[in-house]
């Protein structure tokens, strides 16, 4: 796929980024349609790419799609849903924010853990990229491009996250350029409706302001989406940012989470950067807003959890960090995992280490008062 893609200017032709309009609103119409064909879902009867789905790539591709979904729900998601209801959903924290640090697109396993989220905000270093007019798939080009598609996706159904380095690969000219399609895709693919999607960027503030789609590159986006059930919106914002020094040095991103309130944070298949000195200050905002944490080994140090301020819930089975991150091993960790009755079921596989050594979580609740919201 080009590395250069096109924005999403409803039926009139593709256009390059400096002919592209200057509203920040991506047609809705076009996103549902788009995030339908990639999800291998057939799509409106006069919709754009009602065409295609008539080729054997798309049916192929939909049949896949379908056997690879299933699997998941089946061996992977029934499992966190009931772990969700078992472990989270009693607790009651009354936040309905959800804050994802280091996320990627992972639309499914925060759909997942925190279902009832009306708002979530996404952070992490890929691309937004744009979307492509349906003109751009053919029958000509569609098996290759679909292929792009299904190898791009497949890590997250056979090792629960995106692969760091084949997201740069994937997402980044190879497939597309950018994610932006991949999360309207795993939206609708997990049962949701788009009903609005524009592109922005934060202020000095902390606010987040629309910019037009025409801008050479994407530092935000917001999506509007429901169940077909709900009549109003939930709010999903991606946020193209570094969190390591540069959340300190930069404060329009932790003054625009302030805005948002005191979330319930999830951390998983984060490389680890939560141990490490130059994310010291997004640690830091995790620790002292979030509700609770729900994470794997590679968020906040076990350590870092105070008795005296969370309550920290074990599951699974602690096992060693690959390489390269065997130094990443918290030795108290491992000690309590090893105090008897501590250590509850989880039921699921998650994260490094994926089908070759056992998973582990932790569920840490807050006791303590927070102190007032921290930001700048």
């Amino acid at each position: 796929m080009l590395s250069v893609g096109f924005v999403c200017v409803g039926q009139h032709g593709a256009r390059t980024p400096e002919d592209a309009p200057s509203s920040p609103e991506i047609p809705v119409a076009l996103c549902n349609d788009t995030a339908n064909f990639l999800a291998g879902l057939k799509g409106r009867p006069d919709g754009a790419f009602h065409g295609l789905e008539e080729t054997h790539a798309w049916q192929n591709y939909s049949a896949e799609f379908d056997k690879d979904w299933e699997k998941s729900e089946v061996h992977q998601f029934q499992a966190v849903d009931a772990f969700q209801k078992r472990e989270l959903a009693p607790l009651k924290t009354n936040s309905t924010y959800m804050f994802y640090p280091f996320s990627g697109p992972d639309i499914l396993y925060a759909q997942h853990f925190f279902p009832n989220a009306r708002l979530t905000v996404f952070a992490a270093r890929e691309p937004l990229g744009d979307m492509l007019q349906p003109s751009y798939y053919k029958p000509s080009n569609i098996d290759k491009e679909l292929a792009g598609w299904r190898a791009g996706i497949s890590s997250l159904f056979d090792r629960t996250f995106f692969v760091t380095s084949e997201m740069d690969q994937q997402f980044h000219g190879k497939v597309h350029n950018g994610i932006l399609p991949l999360m309207l895709l795993l939206l609708v693919r997990n049962g949701n409706v788009i009903d609005y999607v524009r592109y922005g960027r934060l202020g000095d503030n902390g606010d987040f302001i629309p910019e037009p789609a025409n801008v050479p590159i994407h530092h935000g986006v917001e999506i509007h989406y429901r169940h077909p059930s709900e009549t109003q919106s939930r709010i999903l914002y991606y946020i193209k940012t570094d969190l390591a020094i540069p959340f300190d040095k930069e404060p329009a991103f932790s003054r625009f989470l302030t805005r948002q309130g005191r979330p319930d944070t999830l951390v998983k298949s984060a490389s680890f950067l939560l141990h490490w000195a130059p994310f010291t200050a997004i640690r830091k905002y995790i620790l002292e807003n979030s509700n609770l944490i729900l994470q794997d080994d590679t968020g906040v140090p076990y350590h870092m959890l105070k008795p005296k301020e969370w309550q920290v819930e074990l599951f699974g089975e602690y096992s060693h960090p690959d390489k390269p991150f065997t130094s990443e091993w918290q030795t108290d960790l491992a000690e309590a995992f090893k105090e008897p009755g501590r250590v509850k079921q989880l039921g699921f596989i998650l994260g490094y280490g994926s089908h070759r050594r056992p998973s582990s979580m932790m569920l840490a609740t807050r006791i303590a008062p927070p102190a007032a919201p921290a930001g700048n």
